[in-house]
């Protein structure tokens, strides 16, 4: 759930061990937030938790909403806890606010994956950030766009990128031992951000809503 923090600003609960302490405190509210990850990572878990700590608007531009359940019960989270909606990425950005409205102060915003709305023209897509700032700001909520690493890059990458305030991004290595996977905080515009990646532990289900930090 959300907080304050010494400097009055609401800060919204990762689910994720390590990365709230490291943030001090969590997402910043009114941030917008940019998770890069391999498409095969399994950094869909990231966003589960961090809508199953706060009330959470998760809007699908990919899959329906009965997968996206599917997939959380998969992990233990709680059945129903997020607001799951299967959004089109022209709706999403011709009329953002037909998808935002509602949500309460505090609240987060997913949007699963964003590739579809950075493949728009770059003043459609810009205004959209836009919006999703303003609106964010507005209820001091904080949204996060899962951009999954494709090839070749997407094309307005750099423009979410540049618009972010706050990134992460998931590395996984593999070797001999195993897997192991890491969140390194790239750009924090509240501070400095950690001087080392985050361990996380993707393959272990939860037992509570800690989160997948290790």
């Amino acid at each position: 759930m959300s907080e304050r923090d010494g400097g009055d600003r609401e800060r919204l609960a990762t689910g994720v061990d390590g990365l709230d302490e490291a943030l001090g405190g969590g997402l910043p509210a009114g941030d917008l937030v940019v998770l890069v990850a391999p498409p095969t990572s399994g950094a869909e878990r990231l966003l589960y938790a961090f809508g199953a700590e706060n009330p959470t608007r998760y809007c699908s531009t990919l899959r329906p909403p009965a997968e996206v359940h599917g997939a959380m019960a998969a992990v233990d989270l709680p059945e129903g806890a997020v607001d799951v909606r299967r959004v089109d990425g022209d709706g999403l950005l011709d009329d953002p606010a037909d998808h935002l409205s509602g949500l309460d102060a505090g609240s987060a915003v997913v949007i699963d994956p964003a590739t579809e709305l950075e493949r728009a023209g770059e003043d459609r897509y810009r205004s959209f950030l836009d919006d999703l700032k303003r609106h964010c700001r507005t209820t001091e909520s904080a949204a996060v766009l899962h951009c999954p690493r494709t090839t070749p890059r997407t094309l307005r990458r750099d423009l979410t990128l540049a618009r972010a305030d706050t990134t992460l991004v998931l590395h996984r290595e593999v070797d001999s031992e195993g897997s192991r996977s890491y969140l390194d905080v790239g750009k924090f515009r509240h501070g400095l951000p950690p001087a080392e990646p985050i361990p996380v532990d993707l393959r272990r289900r939860p037992t509570t809503l800690d989160g997948w930090g290790v």
